[in-house]
Order: C-alpha cells, then sequence, then structure tokens
C-alpha cells in the first residue's frame, strides 16, 4: 500500500507547476470576465450587499467589479509568466490572499443561507464563497508559508464536509440532480437506481467519508492518503460538470454562469490536494 501511494503522490515539482497553472487560470479568466462585463452582474451583486460597500456611490459600485476583475487579471498574470521576478510572484500571491479574505467576509455580510431550511447552517450561494478559504492556502503555499498546509487543510474539510453535509437536503438534492443526469458518470446509474434524494444522499455520504480520512493528517498517513485521492475524484468529477451541464455557460465558452464560476474553483481546489499529498510523502 506504501508503494502504491508512493507511485501516485506527485514530487513537489509537479503539484507546484499545477498550482501555479490552476490559480494563473482561475484568475486570468474571472478577470477577464468582469472586465469585459460577462460577470460584473455576478459581483456587483455581492457588490450591493455588503455592508462595508452599500454606501458607495452608484457609480463607483459600477466600477467596483470593473476594478476587482483588473486586479483578478494582474495577479493571475503575473504568477503565469514565468520571467516575472520572485518579488512580484510573491505580491501577486498576497494578491491571491486579499481577494479570498474578501470574498470569505462575505459569509458574514451577505445572504447565503437557504431560508427554506431556516438560515445558518444550510448553506446555499455560500458554497462558492467557502472554497476560497484552501484558495488562500494554496496561494500561501506557494508563498512558503508554515501555515499553508493547515490552511490548505481545513479549506478541503469546510468544503467536503459543509456542501457534503448539505446534499442530505431536499434543496441540494434539486440542485445537483440536473448534472447528475447529464454526465456519463452518473446518468447510467444515479436517475436509474436511486431516487433524487437517495443519489444525492449517497454522495454526500462519500464527501463525508472523505473529511473522515481528511483527518488521518494527523495521526494516519495512509488514511489521509485515500482522503486525498477521494478528493482529488471527487473535483475532477466535478470539473467534468462543465463539459456535460449546459447551464454552466452563458451563451456558450468561455462566459461563465454562476454554476461555472462555482464549479471552476474546483481546479484550484484540485491543485490543493495535489499540494498536501506532497507534502505528506515528508511529514514525519
Amino acid at each position: 500500500m506504501s508503494s502504491l501511494f508512493d507511485r501516485l503522490t506527485p514530487s513537489h515539482s509537479f503539484a507546484r507547476f499545477f498550482a501555479v497553472i490552476s490559480i494563473a487560470l482561475v484568475f486570468i479568466w474571472f478577470g477577464g470576465l468582469n472586465l469585459e462585463g460577462a460577470a460584473r452582474s455576478i459581483s456587483a451583486g455581492w457588490i450591493s450587499d455588503h455592508p462595508a460597500l452599500k454606501q458607495l456611490t452608484a457609480d463607483t459600485k459600477t466600477w467596483a467589479p470593473v476594478m476587482l476583475g483588473g486586479l483578478q487579471l494582474a495577479v493571475g498574470i503575473i504568477i503565469a509568466l514565468h520571467a516575472v521576478p520572485g518579488r512580484y510572484k510573491h505580491y501577486a500571491y498576497m494578491g491571491v490572499v486579499f481577494i479570498s479574505l474578501g470574498a470569505l467576509s462575505l459569509m458574514f455580510t451577505n445572504s447565503v443561507w437557504i431560508n427554506s431550511l431556516g438560515g445558518f447552517p444550510a448553506i446555499g450561494t455560500g458554497q462558492g464563497i467557502i472554497k476560497y478559504l484552501a484558495i488562500a492556502g494554496l496561494a500561501l503555499w506557494l508563498m512558503g508559508s508554515r501555515h499553508a498546509n493547515l490552511v490548505m487543510l481545513a479549506g478541503l474539510i469546510l468544503v467536503l464536509g459543509w456542501i457534503g453535509a448539505m446534499k442530505f437536503t431536499a434543496p441540494e438534492a434539486d440542485g445537483i440532480y440536473p448534472l447528475l443526469t447529464t454526465s456519463p458518470v452518473f446518468n447510467w446509474w444515479a436517475p436509474v437506481y436511486f431516487s433524487k434524494q437517495m443519489a444525492s444522499n449517497i454522495i454526500g455520504g462519500i464527501e463525508l467519508l472523505t473529511v473522515g480520512l481528511l483527518t488521518g493528517w494527523w495521526w494516519n498517513k495512509k488514511m489521509c492518503h485515500l482522503g486525498l485521492l477521494l478528493a482529488a475524484g471527487t473535483f475532477i468529477v466535478t470539473l467534468s460538470f462543465m463539459a456535460t451541464f449546459t447551464e454552466t455557460w452563458v451563451g456558450g465558452f468561455p462566459t461563465l454562469a454562476g454554476t461555472g464560476h462555482f464549479l471552476l474553483k474546483d481546479l484550484i481546489l484540485l491543485a490543493v490536494t495535489l499540494a498536501l499529498a506532497a507534502e505528506l510523502k515528508f511529514k514525519t
């Protein structure tokens, strides 16, 4: 088993390369959509409800998504360019952390809960926001922070645990079912053998099992390896929905709908699993 894990464990250099590519791609993509205008309504919706920003003038609110897009694009380009000096890349990674913290603050200021389930902890639109904890952790890892591993691990546990638990609710089952029925990974068994809720429960159970295995980081490396493999598989499958679920897009590629924004972040979460796997190999 250990030799199998050793073969499957990515090297630090590959994990770092994948991390750089994933963060750069996602931030360039998001930034471009904000600048072009395709995603401004999404960003403007978050900004207009934020207590610290709702006092802004109408003109400033109009330009805020553009400024955010410019920052996202600049950060992504600096990270992507190999020739950029290290200190500028360090500033770009700090920009990722800054953007991530700003996004996470929305959990405490905006309506991100499902009212029909009584609000907190029934998370709705906030499911995409909590992914920013792992994103911030990956940026810290690329900066060489000694706290990065724990932030990345906490980010994975938060996302898989919270969203996995939500799979046992009817609104979440309703939301995920269209993705399952259009996916070749799920459409041959989930709609055929199980009800909508049961299919959602099974997926939620796998995600919660993954969380339990990830806790092996502190006491059992083999368990954590299995957890990271399951997490990586989960993110690969969810990324495949971008190719099979048409509502990921607005008028087709490359313009992302809200669902597309949610799914694309899993590319960075996949990079987080590779980074943690590379770190776990040398963990005593």
